[in-house]
């Protein structure tokens, strides 16, 4: 409570001080903080792992985070004033007015950092009255009032105004444009004011980081149930032990078992295994074309066995004391002697979820998937972890290249080895939607643009359509491109103007130039597999009426996905170069794929 007020103060008192300096000084503040924050947000893991790991890990990440983003702003603020030395003349309402409306946002952000690197500080107890979730101070059983116990369900604790989640959503939105790099904030943090939280709700004994490369996967299962346990009353707890009843997981979810190895990097400055069962964090999707999810573990494995039980392999939700109902979630843990310092721990997890990474405290992640004989394949990962690749499907046509997160300004290239001239289409139609007045004859689309649902064709009553009509003096190239994503700011600029233009060309080894005359692609498409073609062959020379795909976007193609530009070029010409117009930047060698049309 007393930490969300001091923080409101704060910003109200920044905005005020950025409006009575005017609206060029503010407006300068806010881009600044804004550049400072995406930077920070991006490279303070690093900092912390690399440069400060080996003095307080404990602390590595707020000091990390406090550092890049505060002296930067520092240095560019006193680098700006000294070469700006006046600010525009405007009305003097104005210049308050606009200072303080851009003060807000710069104050929230410079707030925000604050607060998010105060909750990466171990206090190990409520901050003047805030925590995000609850914090054990004692066993409850020790006697007298026991402390009311954490919910692991329960809506965590926000500050007012939510600064730390705001600058977090700026950092994030930069590391996805033009503060873009090999990986984005969300890849590995989709949450990371939740993640903060998490790793901070632990007894004092417990550490908060763990090195790279220090755990590993042994396997991963589904188990159909958990436990929970009540211990007896009396004094002796071991064997007086009794099972209350096993525990399904919740509509539509599932449970599963990692098992993971913690090697001797990851012990504590005490040299042990200390943990909650928080500080394990489950990152993945539920499809591929859904945002990151994180999940803490829900259960861990048995201790002890007692006699009423036959096996010692048991996975327990939660346990009761005398103090109350305490989940397992928040107790620190050791790995059972007998388990060479393995730890078997149970996530729920939602309906067709696909792991990306395991985490440990912080620091150590592990590429993790769940494969048809519940073995896990796993290997150490520092923090950035590549997700792995999905399996490959019925319609597949190899992968593109990535553009990088600095963008790519030919937005498509050719695929490998994918490339081919006939006159079939993809699919076979006799279910779809007729858009710009296609027409159809003898099962050939001579002009048109179609759309269809892959999986009801069987089941179709529409004329069938399964070639292209191509006139007798020409061939159909179908030319079989990746989608390369632009994620900078002029990357997207630039990928935006080369599909409005659609200017897209092949060339022969004697330079003549064929212009597109076509389109198709197969994607997924909200879970429906989607086909769309268009296909202009009476107007050849021109893009004709060809435009942009009406079901299938840019965001549909990833993962296996086809995407094909279609071509009519002379009998026995060799194509050699694909363009997407402009500069030859954007214009890939074909000479290597053989590409020879027939006679």
């Amino acid at each position: 409570m007393w930490l969300s007020l001091l923080l409101l103060v704060l910003v109200l008192a920044i905005a005020f001080f950025q409006a009575t300096q005017g609206l060029f000084n503010a407006l300068l503040m806010v881009v600044l903080t804004i550049c400072c924050a995406g930077a920070a947000f991006g490279t303070f893991e690093w900092v912390a792992i690399h440069w400060l790991s080996g003095w307080r890990p404990d602390f590595a990440q707020a000091l990390a985070l406090s550092l890049t983003f505060g002296l930067p702003l520092l240095l560019l603020r006193l680098a700006f004033d000294r070469l700006i030395r006046r600010a525009p003349l405007v009305p003097a309402w104005v210049d308050r007015v606009g200072g303080g409306i851009c003060g807000l946002p710069a104050a929230l952000i410079m707030v925000g950092v604050a607060a998010t690197a105060l909750q990466m500080v171990p206090f190990n107890r409520e901050f003047l009255g805030y925590a995000r979730i609850h914090v054990p101070t004692k066993d409850p059983g020790e006697g007298g009032s026991a402390p009311k116990a954490p919910d692991p369900d329960a809506e965590e604790n926000e500050l007012f105004l939510q600064p730390d989640r705001f600058s977090v959503a700026v950092a994030s939105m930069l590391s996805d444009g033009v503060f873009s790099g090999a990986r984005g904030l969300k890849d590995d943090n989709p949450d990371l004011v939740q993640t903060v939280g998490w790793l901070n709700a632990v007894p004092t004994e417990v550490s908060r980081y763990a090195p790279p490369g220090s755990i590993s996967v042994v396997r991963t299962e589904s188990v159909p149930f958990v436990y929970r346990l009540v211990p007896g009353t009396g004094r002796k707890r071991d064997g007086d032990t009794s099972t209350v009843d096993s525990i399904a997981p919740k509509d539509g979810h599932q449970f599963r078992m990692v098992r993971v190895k913690l090697g001797n990097a990851a012990r504590d400055r005490r040299k042990s295994h200390v943990f909650t069962l928080r500080q394990f964090r489950l990152v993945g999707r539920r499809g591929e074309l859904t945002p990151l999810e994180q999940y803490h573990a829900v259960a861990i494995q048995q201790d002890k066995a007692p006699a009423a039980v036959e096996t010692v392999n048991r996975h327990i939700q939660s346990t009761k004391t005398g103090g109350g109902d305490w989940p397992v979630t928040d107790d620190p843990f050791l790995p059972r002697s007998d388990n060479n310092d393995e730890v078997e721990i149970v996530f729920e997890l939602p309906p067709s979820f696909t792991p990306t990474y395991l985490e440990y405290k912080r620091g150590a992640r592990v590429n993790l998937t769940f494969d048809a004989s519940s073995a896990a394949q796993a290997e150490p990962a520092t923090t950035a972890v590549a997700p792995p690749p999905p399996p490959p499907r019925a319609i597949t046509a190899g992968r593109a290249p990535d553009s990088g997160r600095g963008g790519n300004i030919r937005r498509y290239t050719p695929r490998a080895g994918k490339s081919l001239f006939g006159e079939e289409l993809p699919v076979t139609l006799k279910s779809y939607q007729k858009l710009k007045n296609a027409e159809i004859i003898r099962e050939a689309l001579i002009d048109g643009h179609l759309m269809g649902n892959v999986n009801e064709q069987e089941e179709g009553r529409d004329d069938l359509v399964s070639k292209f009509a191509v006139p007798q003096d020409k061939r159909l190239l179908q030319l079989n491109t990746g989608y390369l994503k632009a994620k900078s700011g002029i990357g997207k600029a630039i990928s935006f103007a080369i599909e409005t233009s659609q200017n897209y060309f092949v060339e022969d080894s004697s330079g003549n130039r064929y212009e597109v005359i076509g389109k198709y692609a197969v994607a997924d498409v909200e879970g429906k597999k989607v086909v769309e073609i268009q296909y202009f062959s009476t107007q050849v020379g021109t893009i004709g009426g060809m435009g942009k795909f009406q079901k299938i976007k840019d965001q549909h193609l990833k993962g296996d996905y086809e995407l094909v530009f279609l071509f009519l070029v002379d009998p026995g010409v060799q194509i050699t170069a694909f363009s997407t117009g402009g500069s030859a930047a954007r214009r890939d060698d074909l000479a290597e794929e053989q590409l020879t049309a027939p006679p």
